[in-house]
């Protein structure tokens, strides 16, 4: 009996080395299947295509992460509203120097056509507080020196998020989505005689500190 046990024991052996063969001078590190996991999760959650995050909106629900650099600042296009930024010219306008540095140069060549041609430019507009998508123009204006963020400013932003003089909005491109984020970065001071005012969204706060 002890010679056949021996036997079985001896061929188990055998078959483990066959299927994991190990050299006993190399260390060998357990593979951490949860991280591969969380990285399989963030890799689906980068790739998300429009129609997705429409479905989710849909929902009410986000899986979408942006990641950023820790005690990066990603909101590099910063404006300050004033009368003519929410009047019924219907129109943002953005400093020329800094979009073309923020947004222009990761647009397809085509798009970037379009917009020196003076046509405007259909773009996408991920509001980062309500997480919702609006439909905005991305154009040049025919004085020079800054481009126009128009056609629906007015009603899908001013309007909707009840913005007001001297309130502080961010934008940046976001090259995963290929979409403008915006966001409502800071609130104009409450006025003694006003009632209430609308505070400004935290939602962004984790995007201006870094994740």
């Amino acid at each position: 009996m002890d010679s056949n046990m021996s036997t079985i024991s001896a061929s188990k052996s055998l078959v483990a080395l066959a299927l994991f063969p190990c050299d006993p001078e190399v260390a060998y590190e357990p593979r951490d299947n949860g991280q591969a996991e969380k990285d399989k999760n963030l890799g689906w959650m980068r790739a998300m295509t429009d129609e997705q995050i429409r479905e989710e909106e849909r929902y009410n629900v986000s899986t979408n992460l942006t990641l950023y650099t820790l005690g990066s600042d990603p909101w590099t296009i910063k404006k300050k509203l004033c009368k003519t930024s929410l009047g019924h010219l219907n129109r943002l306008s953005l400093n020329a120097n800094i979009v073309t540095t923020e947004i222009i140069a990761y647009l397809p060549q085509d798009d970037k056509k379009i917009i020196e041609q003076g046509s405007g430019l259909a773009v996408e507009v991920y509001d980062n507080d309500t997480a919702s998508i609006h439909k905005l123009v991305l154009k040049t204006w025919q004085g020079g020196g800054s481009y126009l963020l128009a056609n629906g400013w007015r009603k899908e932003f001013v309007v909707r998020r009840g913005l007001k003089t001297g309130d502080v909005v961010g934008m940046f491109w976001d090259r995963n989505l290929s979409k403008i984020r915006f966001c409502v970065l800071s609130r104009a001071p409450m006025e003694a005689s006003s009632a209430s005012v609308v505070t400004g969204s935290a939602s962004c706060a984790r995007y201006r500190a870094g994740p």
